[in-house]
């Protein structure tokens, strides 16, 4: 397998829609999808275009966003590396429900619905997966609501900065994948609320400077907010 499908493949096997599939099934799915990028703050899809396809990210931050009537918009979820994102509005021929936009430079793998339809009609455990990955978007979602409804802000914060540290358990240092204002909305909070709780967080060994995080230690960290849910 040559050229640009290799990265494709690599793609579908990090999504959990695809990575229980052998690879032949995979090779005729990647040659029916095409990788592609877009820079920060650059559209993917509209909201109310027609569903022709759906996307993983391979690379970066997605962020679905949707216009309410009075103009105002809302943010509904991010993606990163690895999630799939419209893939059951496409698959039955629908309307985008929100805008997708790149909130960071992406990487993404597009997949076409008629392809992947033809598959599914060769093989059904295609279909499977599909309803495993849209189950999973579900218990994000319900998720993300027990997050606003039962967690205080500096939760929700140490939350994220933990889905963040990469599977470490001492210590970790990255750098934001979002700006502020951004992680501010996906998370329920008020900018300045944010910065209270990065500051409030460095007693518990989290240090923020810039986009640059520090956690001491990031299984004690993670102990301290299980002992408070």
């Amino acid at each position: 397998m040559t050229g640009p499908e290799i990265p494709v493949m690599t793609a579908l096997r990090s999504a959990s829609l695809f990575s229980s599939l052998p690879d032949p099934i995979l090779a005729r799915i990647a040659a029916a999808s095409s990788l592609e990028a877009r820079r920060a703050g650059a559209p993917i899809f509209e909201q109310g275009a027609l569903a022709e396809a759906f996307f993983i990210v391979a690379d970066g931050w997605v962020k679905l966003i949707r216009a309410r009537p009075d103009g105002r918009q809302a943010l509904l979820t991010t993606f990163a590396r690895g999630e799939t994102f419209a893939e059951a509005v496409a698959m039955v021929g629908g309307r985008y429900p929100a805008r997708a936009v790149a909130a960071t430079s992406v990487t993404l793998v597009r997949v076409e619905a008629d392809a992947l339809r033809r598959e599914i009609r060769d093989t059904p455990e295609i279909g499977l997966a599909m309803f495993a990955a849209t189950a999973q978007h579900l218990n994000q979602l319900v998720r993300q609501i027990e997050q606003l409804k039962l967690q205080s802000g500096d939760e929700r914060v140490a939350e994220f900065l933990l889905g963040l540290a990469d599977g470490e358990t001492g210590e970790a240092e990255f750098t934001l994948p979002l700006d502020k204002r951004l992680i501010a909305e996906k998370l329920g909070l008020a900018q300045e609320t944010l910065s209270r709780a990065f500051a409030r967080l460095r007693a518990f060994g989290v240090e923020v400077e810039g986009a640059s995080v520090r956690i001491r230690d990031v299984a004690g960290l993670q102990a301290r907010l299980e002992r408070r849910a």
